[in-house]
């Protein structure tokens, strides 16, 4: 059987919970298990993700993080970008990198 990789995304809608104190961000760790989670419920796909930073709680606010299968090491450049923002949510596409 063929290891599992990591699936080619298209644009993937994900909640994400947890905006820091003031609201105006989703801390690292947060969106690291938030994207890790999504591709282990949508996709089967077991992945370490690797963030730079907090996203800026502000629609359109982007950033890129890195997606690792954590059976074949392959790596995935992922794209997540907030798509709107209300009380402590923000809401988020997540897109590979071309």
């Amino acid at each position: 059987m063929p290891p599992r990789r990591l699936p080619v995304l298209a644009v993937v809608p994900v909640l994400a919970l947890g905006l820091s104190a003031c609201g105006s961000s989703i801390g690292e760790d947060e969106l690291e298990s938030q994207v890790a989670g999504t591709l282990e419920s949508r996709f089967g796909v077991a992945a370490g993700v690797s963030c730079p930073g907090d996203l800026e709680a502000e629609v359109d606010a982007t950033t890129e993080c890195t997606a690792t299968d954590i059976g074949t090491g392959e790596e995935v450049v992922l794209r997540i970008t907030v798509t709107s923002v209300e009380d402590d949510t923000a809401e988020f596409d997540i897109a590979p990198v071309d």
